[in-house]
């Protein structure tokens, strides 16, 4: 399929069905007592399978909608969303205004470009400083864990490094 120009995005006709198709399997799951939470995704995610393209949960008025219709959250991936905000041409802090509210748990990384994901946080695009003040303001005491990739290596190494990052800049 072919959305915007590029193969494999599913096309703008079948997002709506997609997110549709979604809200059916999980009306059929018993969810008492389960909070879910639908993660922001990124328009060129990397599976061990190799990369793929997505066009589901990148677009914050959609997620919003989503999260009013189902009454669902979200785990917002600052990473995966900076991503999709860089393909789009968007505004991250602007989605993470619309966002927030609906958070309930948040993956804090850095990223580069559309497809830079899980970098060491203070070495790509967000400005964490800006970020944390939005954070503060629309999803006060929302838990989150760095997720900087390979960060569990050497005793948490990459993951001690972007706390202490995230201590001594915010």
């Amino acid at each position: 399929m072919q959305a915007d120009g590029i193969q494999d995005f599913l096309e703008k006709e079948l997002i709506q069905e997609m997110y549709e198709l979604v809200k059916t399997a999980f009306s059929g799951l018993d969810l008492d007592g389960l909070q879910i939470a639908i993660q922001t995704m990124p328009p060129f995610p990397w599976h061990f399978g190799g990369q793929s393209y997505h066009n589901l949960f990148v677009d914050a008025d959609e997620m919003v909608e989503f999260c009013k219709d189902t009454g669902f959250r979200l785990c917002l991936d600052i990473s995966h969303s900076m991503m999709a905000c860089n393909f789009y041409k968007k505004d991250l802090y602007e989605f993470v205004e619309k966002v927030a509210p609906y958070c309930i748990h948040l993956h804090i990384v850095d990223a580069k470009g559309d497809d830079g994901e899980g970098i060491q946080i203070g070495q790509g695009d967000v400005d964490f400083t800006r970020l944390s003040k939005l954070l503060r303001t629309h999803a006060p005491g929302v838990q989150f864990i760095p997720e900087v990739w390979q960060g569990h290596k050497n005793g948490g190494e990459g993951f001690w490094q972007a706390l202490d990052y995230l201590e001594k800049k915010l």
